[in-house]
């Protein structure tokens, strides 16, 4: 009989396995992400219905098979019932947990990784600027994995950043002088102040009240996540253009 494992988690993604079947991906404190197979999911009466859904945070006892992890039973926790409600900040969240489930790696367990995400779902839950909220989270994110540029100091020639309109390159790390943008092909001019703001909010402990030029801030990091995944990340970019309509 298959040794059962019970862990907890929250659900990053699901995609449809068969006819009735779930496949999810969880991020755990104890094993990191994993996949899992949520048998019946798709039923309107499976007891797995609302624990297969991404951002649903519970435990999950699971068994392995010859080539895959079973859901056997699963407790759902408080979650994140705010984002149910709020289809802004439902698409915020999900954006953000595209994120991590390109950068988390499979089966490296990760409590710092896990307490940020709890920790970031409840910030984009009741931030009054959840976008603010979603800049801080990827900021952190971003240093947890060890992948923040370099906002203040040139990655090139070390200098700090003097023009209005500065270059960022995501292959060369962040900020790059106006001189050593014509190296680096994938260059995109900014603000200064997106620079200074970024900077600023890596900082902190926990979002800011406010952000300057937030949603400009957002799809400048979106160069560097797409670097970084290697991904074109569709519920970013969704989430990038809702934001925009609404302006």
């Amino acid at each position: 009989m298959p040794v059962e494992q019970t862990v907890r988690g929250v659900v990053l993604r699901r995609r449809d396995s068969g006819e009735s079947d779930a496949s999810i991906t969880l991020l755990s404190a104890e094993l990191g992400k994993f996949d899992l197979v949520a048998r019946g999911a798709k039923k309107p009466t499976s007891r797995l219905k609302g624990v297969a859904e991404p951002l649903s945070a519970g435990t999950y006892t699971f068994a392995k098979g010859k080539a895959r992890k079973f859901v056997t039973q699963a407790q759902p926790e408080r979650g994140f019932p705010l984002l149910r409600s709020d289809y802004d900040r439902l698409n915020i969240a999900l954006a953000f947990a595209e994120l991590v489930g390109e950068v988390a790696p499979y089966e490296e367990p990760s409590d710092e990784l896990y307490e940020l995400v709890v920790t970031c779902l409840r910030f984009i839950e009741s931030h009054p600027k959840p976008v603010v909220a979603l800049v801080w989270c990827e900021t952190e994110l971003l240093k947890l994995t060890g992948f923040l540029p370099s906002f203040a100091i040139c990655t090139v020639s070390g200098e700090s950043v003097q023009e209005a309109e500065p270059y960022i390159s995501p292959s060369a790390g962040g900020y790059i002088t106006f001189l050593s943008a014509n190296n680096f092909r994938d260059r995109v001019k900014t603000k200064a102040e997106i620079l200074y703001g970024l900077n600023a909010i890596s900082q902190l402990a926990a979002p800011p009240n406010n952000l300057k030029y937030a949603q400009e801030t957002l799809s400048l990091l979106t160069h560097f996540w797409q670097h970084i995944t290697e991904s074109k990340l569709p519920s970013r970019l969704n989430l990038l253009k809702a934001i925009s309509n609404q302006r």
